[in-house]
């Protein structure tokens, strides 16, 4: 059990996880917790989903992927399931360093300079007592309600790059990659319209890959209030969602 008794306990398990290796399937899924509603049961050699929370973005699952493929793990193909608005943050959310840089510590050297500068000067150090066991929140992070104001939305420097790190990675290896949208609300429609496309031809079909639900259908303004019976009514659209 993980000495830091929060609510990230979770992304420790999976960051072990995956340091544990030995997965072997075809197709790989990492991502947020909007896909692990939909595609966190499975788990066997045609899909292994090991998605869990937005707030680790790109950068900490390229950190995964990373471990993963230099490790005894086999997979042919990875797929990338995030919601758009992650897209527009830069490791500078309300819980960054509780599901990122806590959990992801010893993994943290894996990062350019750039971005290890920025996480020593912003985040406590690991041997700040106070912070063990509680979030440190960074003043003025990023929040979905900000983001939902500006007139116009780009992915982040930030989450560029490890999504080019991502396909560099992927191409070395002979993987197939893709990055998609899990099933979104209605009401992130207006929102997810204001973004700019990139040239990047898996970017195009990312905006592409995104399918709305009735708004009421939420508890959230992100996650599915009933996931289990959106899987069971739109299972052959969750399935197009992996196909390549």
């Amino acid at each position: 059990m993980s000495l830091y008794l929060n609510k990230a306990n979770e992304v420790y398990d999976l960051v072990s996880r995956v340091l544990e290796g030995g997965i072997s399937t075809r197709t790989l899924l990492l991502g947020d917790s909007v896909c692990k509603q939909f595609y966190g049961a499975i788990k066997n050699d045609e899909n292994y989903c090991l998605c869990e929370n937005q707030s680790y973005e790109v950068p900490g699952n390229y950190l995964l992927l990373k471990t993963l493929v230099e490790g005894n793990s086999r997979f042919d193909r990875m797929v990338l399931v995030i919601n758009p608005l992650t897209l527009t943050s830069s490791l500078n959310q309300d819980y960054t360093y509780n599901y990122f840089v806590k959990p992801f510590r010893k993994q943290l050297k894996g990062l350019d300079q750039s971005e290890l500068k920025y996480i020593n000067t912003t985040f406590p150090k690991e041997e700040v007592l106070k912070f063990k066991f509680s979030n440190f929140q960074i003043p003025n992070s990023s929040n979905s309600l900000q983001i939902s104001e500006l007139d116009s939305l780009c992915i982040s420097d930030v989450n560029l790059k490890y999504l080019g790190k991502i396909d560099s990675i992927c191409n070395k290896r002979g993987i197939q990659f893709k990055l998609v949208s899990p099933p979104l609300p209605l009401n992130n429609k207006e929102v997810i319209n204001k973004f700019s496309v990139s040239r990047k031809a898996y970017l195009k079909d990312y905006f592409k890959s995104i399918v709305y639900y009735d708004s009421v259908d939420s508890k959230d303004g992100i996650h599915h209030k009933n996931a289990e019976n959106y899987i069971l009514k739109n299972s052959g659209q969750l399935e197009s969602l992996l196909q390549f």
